[in-house]
């Protein structure tokens, strides 16, 4: 189990990553530091309006959305599980969305990013009680290649503009 450390790092790391797509030369990096440090961002809420940036759209915030072009975002890190024998990134509170998931997800072995859309079609026979679970080896590098009824790394974005910007919405 993680400890409040362990996941406010990882928030930070998160933050890190999308911190770039907004224009912040005018905020103290000291105080940005501190409210970090102290949990007092709320990090989905950045990324949802750093895609929102890049893309185009507008954070919406609604139970099936957080963005107006009908998208979620979803922050992950990968994590070990099955006593060892595991490593993946779990992709929570997907049973009511409705569109694209649009997925950034960090794997802490590496200190590698990953991204992700995938379509609403991918994941809407996942039952209330279950995640999306992006494989990794345990050596952190994707399992591109798995026993996933999905393979989720179909869905693998090069970039975190073309994963703002992909939609498939409407094609699938």
């Amino acid at each position: 189990m993680a400890t409040i450390l362990e996941n406010l790092e990882l928030e930070i790391k998160h933050f890190e990553n999308i911190w770039k797509y907004f224009d912040s030369d005018h905020l103290c990096k000291d105080t940005v530091a501190w409210l970090l440090k102290n949990g007092l961002l709320e990090i989905s809420s950045v990324f949802e309006k750093s895609i929102a940036n890049i893309s185009g759209a507008t954070v919406v915030s609604l139970n099936e959305a957080d963005l107006s072009d009908g998208s979620d975002a979803k922050l992950t890190s990968v994590r070990t599980s099955g006593y060892g024998k595991s490593y993946t990134a779990p992709v929570s509170g997907i049973h009511n969305k409705t569109g694209d998931l649009r997925v950034q997800c960090y794997e802490r072995k590496l200190n590698q990013f990953y991204y992700f859309v995938i379509p609403h079609q991918a994941y809407k026979h996942i039952p209330k009680t279950s995640n999306i679970e992006i494989p990794f080896n345990l050596d952190g590098t994707p399992k591109r290649q798995n026993n996933c009824r999905v393979n989720w790394w179909d869905w693998c974005q090069p970039t975190y503009e073309q994963m703002c910007t992909i939609t498939y919405k409407g094609l699938l």
